[in-house]
């Protein structure tokens, strides 16, 4: 009964902000509205539609108020997002990709073994650098339905860190690009098999012209 109070609070968030935007002796407005809304620096965001990006931003207040438990003492090591599911129509959001930027030289994991005893939605995770100054965390084998909560929880850094945060559902995971010693093995291996196919050619070229 708390979380549906909770997502009806959000929604009524939600539409007051949707509301606050009409203005007096006008006819008319026309304007392109992003589908998905969050408020409070972006920290608690209504997933509408699940094919547009979500600009996401984490804050320690959003930790409090999914009640995260075990929270650090230091609101400036810790940061949460909350996602209200409320596709339309109605459907369970499968995974979920983030994108942020400001985390170069700082090493991280995405691991889905829960917090605090909290169990993780997502039993699959992926993570690593997706471009230049660019990070990304990938969640799947999982969901949430219709009406759910995800919060997303970091801990360890100042959550202002985390800039240019982008969110996307039900799309592909990301797959990190293997660690430069494991390119250079296999480049080496492509290479060997290379010089092994080359010299049978020369081998075969080389017996025709006998």
């Amino acid at each position: 009964m708390k979380h549906l109070l909770r997502v009806f609070f959000i929604l009524a968030v939600f539409c007051g902000f949707a509301s606050s935007a009409k203005g007096a002796g006008v006819d008319f407005h026309v304007q392109v509205l992003d589908p998905n809304v969050c408020v409070l620096n972006a920290s608690v965001c209504g997933v509408f539609d699940s094919t547009a990006p979500i600009d996401v931003g984490l804050t320690a207040l959003a930790c409090q108020i999914a009640g995260v438990p075990n929270l650090p003492s230091d609101p400036g090591t810790y940061g949460c997002a909350i996602l209200f599911n409320l596709v339309v129509p109605p459907q369970d959001i499968t995974s979920l990709n983030l994108t942020f930027s400001g985390l170069s030289g700082l090493t991280f994991e995405c691991d889905t073994t829960g917090d605090g005893g909290v169990a993780s939605i997502f039993s699959k995770s992926s993570c690593g650098q997706s471009g230049p100054g660019t990070d990304t965390f990938s969640f799947y084998d999982g969901s949430f339905p219709f009406l759910g909560e995800a919060v997303i929880y970091e801990n360890g850094v100042d959550p202002s860190l985390f800039v240019d945060g982008k969110a996307t559902v039900d799309d592909p995971p990301f797959v990190p690009t293997p660690e430069p010693n494991s390119l250079l093995l296999l480049s080496t291996g492509v290479m060997m098999v290379g010089l092994y196919f080359a010299k049978q050619r020369r081998v075969f070229a080389f017996a025709r012209k006998k």
